[in-house]
């Protein structure tokens, strides 16, 4: 028996989750983007992570034209910069410094200000899966930097405490 849409949702609602804006160049470099919590590491060798995109995204075009993506993980506070990537607008990089990834395909990085980690793919698999396609994304760079991260939990943002430093 399956479950209904909204117990489906409330289970996952439950499970904090990381914050992300997974970018992608499409034709002429037109960047694209989307906000998402579907992330996760799969494999250590190689380096691979996952990210689910849906089948009526903008972004899923750009990602399978590229053949690379971005999973930009959002530091804590930056719930106006995840409100923009979900939602539908074309003008969601507009007034943003990014600058174009090399290791990803030209997929748009965001400004380090906004962000506690970045991965840069490239796509090593494409698996369709219901509404959604997963692509299994080989980690070719990445940048930690050192923020709290922004979760998504219950149906709200929740920000982390920025870490505490090391000290001697």
């Amino acid at each position: 028996m399956a479950i209904d849409d909204e117990l489906f949702r409330a289970v996952f609602s439950a499970h904090p989750a990381a914050v992300c804006v997974v970018t992608a160049a499409g034709p002429d470099d037109v960047p694209s983007g989307l906000t998402t919590s579907a992330v996760t590491a799969v494999s250590m060798e190689p380096p691979l992570l996952l990210v689910c995109v849906g089948t009526g995204s903008r972004t899923l075009a750009a990602l399978r034209h590229s053949g690379g993506f971005a999973v930009n993980f959002l530091a804590a506070h930056n719930e106006r910069l995840s409100d923009r990537f979900a939602g539908k607008s074309t003008q969601k990089f507009a007034g943003l410094a990014w600058r174009p990834s090399e290791r990803a395909a030209g997929a748009p990085l965001l400004p380090a200000r906004h962000l506690s980690a970045v991965a840069e793919c490239r796509v090593h698999q494409e698996v369709a899966a219901g509404d959604h396609s997963v692509f299994l994304g080989r980690v070719e760079g990445a940048t930690v930097h050192g923020r709290a991260p922004m979760l998504y939990h219950e149906r709200a943002y929740l920000n982390l405490p920025a870490p505490a430093l090391a000290g001697p």
